[in-house]
């Protein structure tokens, strides 16, 4: 087998956006559904439509058959909406609407240091989710519960968190992760605070689960206030949203509200120091600068960001997933 050359290299990554627009074209159409139920995609244009799926052949999506038609492979079954670990949702939502419209704008970053979603949208990714465009930010929630659930066991094959006590999941959405903690500590409470209109969500995860006699929800923002006096407080892909000063300010808000003897555990990306390791986390890191203006974080800079908000690192375990479990103490 002949070595790429650095031409086609640069070729291939420079036509890498294609391969995305059409495996989120995909998804957004739901076609995945369409070709499992054996029914015809709706809204479609015969001819540009054979020329769409004889191109997501090429990308791993579907296969052609003798007589022409085609079928879903194992990538493709991912894109459907009702498989299990599904990744639709996040796929649907990081290769389209704003947040593209944000990467577009990355130059705005480079150039003069702003964050290029804001610049591009006139408001930041919250603002824009809860009010500006609701329906795209259900499409993201759900993309960010599919990815947590698929990072799960990953994280709890890693890692065993306490077996007793009271945990607070902070900024914990609709409970997946908390339910998930439950689940593998049958001796161990719960509560999952996030703002207002995520608790009703919330609410019925956690009565779906069988969880309401272990653990509640209760509304609160993060930079005010959390829950007290719990024994552990964990967060996922929380920090990463923010830059020093705001991270700092969540952190200050839970060490106001912790015990002396209680934990800290932060699910987080640890940014490798060498570039031969450095998977997608420095790329993820471009993608924090670009939507919210936050960061990934090297492990030397967690060491650093806690140990200036009262907190000390007492270990970092990493897992077969982007993330790594931190855990820290008060100082």
């Amino acid at each position: 087998m002949q070595p790429v050359s650095p031409r086609d290299q640069i070729l291939d990554m420079g036509f890498g956006f294609m391969r995305s627009r059409l495996l989120q074209v995909f998804a957004e159409m739901k076609i995945a559904d369409y070709l499992a139920a054996g029914q015809p995609v709706p809204n479609t244009h015969p001819p540009s439509f054979h020329r769409f799926l004889r191109a997501c052949a090429t990308i791993g999506l579907v296969s052609t058959q003798p007589d022409g038609a085609s079928r879903l492979t194992p990538l493709g079954e991912l894109l459907r909406t009702d498989t299990p670990g599904s990744l639709r949702g996040m796929v649907t939502s990081v290769f389209g609407g704003g947040h593209m419209r944000a990467w577009s704008n990355l130059p705005a970053s480079l150039e003069r240091g702003v964050i290029a979603f804001n610049d591009a949208h006139g408001e930041d990714v919250w603002a824009y989710f809860t009010k500006t465009n609701p329906a795209e930010g259900e499409v993201f929630n759900q993309a960010m519960s599919d990815f947590s659930g698929a990072l799960l066991p990953a994280i709890l094959s890693s890692y065993q968190f306490p077996s007793t006590g009271t945990i607070v999941d902070v900024a914990g959405g609709n409970g997946t992760l908390l339910c998930a903690v439950l689940n593998q500590q049958p001796g161990l409470s719960g509560i999952v605070t996030d703002l207002p209109f995520t608790i009703p969500a919330a609410e019925a995860y956690l009565a779906a689960q069988g969880m309401t006699h272990r653990a509640i929800a209760i509304a609160a923002d993060f930079f005010t206030t959390v829950p007290a006096g719990a024994d552990t407080y964990m967060m996922k892909f929380i920090l990463h949203d923010w830059n020093n000063h705001d991270a700092g300010r969540i952190l200050h808000t839970i060490r106001a509200a912790a015990k002396p003897d209680s934990k800290l555990i932060i699910l987080e990306t640890v940014v490798p120091a060498a570039d031969e390791h450095a998977g997608p986390a420095r790329i993820m890191d471009i993608n924090m600068m670009v939507m919210t203006g936050g960061q990934e974080r090297t492990a030397a800079e967690w060491h650093a960001l806690l140990h200036a908000h009262g907190f000390t690192i007492d270990e970092i375990v990493p897992t077969p997933s982007p993330l790594s479990v931190i855990t820290a103490r008060l100082s």
